[in-house]
């Protein structure tokens, strides 16, 4: 009988009530039993609460990264829209030069030299305009010509647009667009002037190009919106990186004579809906100062 006291506990429970107490008596295999359940429980109460923190601030860090993760896709989208444009362009414009063949770059002005093109600030701002005559006498020349950059408020009023002269100097070659076939095509002009001269963003945009090409050399394009692109070719040395937005006036590159160049020059083409345009349209539609040479 003593024995099988030992192999057990009694447990008394005394009641507040004044009621009888009660007891009962357990063996100690499962009071041991009741121990080991308990400390299981422990130990899972212990690490659920360490599981519920981290899987809490996991959650978070994951609902930040969605949101992150959506912006991303929203500002990729809009990268790979402008890409599209851009290699659209690209490809109507190597298209072109393969059917021209390598342009020869050359150092006077063409023998027929006109001025057909309606310049296209004539339908954005009607009150601005290049005189017409100063524009006849001009280009009736055969001798080169200095363009200078003129200070003017109407600038700041169409920053996008592309009006600012790039650099100052002599413009050798005029700009000629005979058709996609013509012998004399040259869908830009050629300024040329000190090797290393600043050559400042005729418009405020974005660059999409700027990069080496065997071609123009070392170029820049920019994005000036409603389809209108500025080209800076030749140059020594580009200033900007792609996917930069710049400022009209802004220095973006030096003057230089890289790629398929006879000298130092910059190469000045602006091109519309996917054409080009005679960049004097828009540098000249501001009255910039210009000096025949004789």
């Amino acid at each position: 009988m003593s024995k099988n006291r030992s192999d057990k506990i009694s447990i008394l429970i005394v009641p507040e009530d004044n009621a009888e107490p009660f007891s009962f008596r357990l063996k100690k295999s499962v009071v041991k039993l009741l121990y080991v359940i308990g400390a299981i429980l422990l130990v899972h109460m212990v690490f659920g609460t360490i599981f519920y923190w981290k899987y809490s601030k996991l959650y978070s860090f994951n609902e930040q990264v969605l949101t992150e993760n959506s912006q991303l896709q929203e500002d990729n989208k809009r990268v790979i829209a402008l890409a599209d444009q851009f290699y659209a362009l690209e490809r109507d414009y190597q298209k072109v030069r393969s059917l021209l063949g390598v342009e020869q770059l050359e150092s006077s002005l063409p023998e027929n030299i006109t001025n057909n093109s309606k310049p296209f600030f004539d339908n954005i701002v009607p009150a601005v305009k290049t005189d017409e005559n100063v524009r006849a006498n001009l280009f009736a020349q055969k001798d080169q010509y200095l363009l200078t950059p003129k200070k003017s408020k109407l600038h700041d009023l169409a920053e996008n647009m592309p009006t600012l002269l790039p650099v100052k100097g002599i413009m050798t070659q005029d700009f000629q667009n005979e058709g996609w076939f013509g012998p004399q095509r040259h869908t830009g002009i050629d300024i040329v002037a000190g090797r290393g001269k600043v050559i400042r963003a005729a418009g405020a945009g974005t660059i999409i190009f700027a990069n080496w090409t065997y071609d123009l050399g070392n170029l820049v394009i920019i994005n000036h919106g409603s389809g209108i692109f500025s080209y800076y070719g030749h140059n020594q040395r580009i200033l900007k990186s792609e996917k930069g937005y710049v400022r009209k006036g802004e220095p973006i590159a030096l003057l230089g004579t890289s790629g398929k160049s006879s000298g130092p020059h910059l190469h000045f083409e602006i091109w519309k809906d996917g054409e080009p345009v005679d960049p004097k349209d828009f540098i000249l539609a501001f009255n910039e100062s210009i000096t025949i040479n004789k």
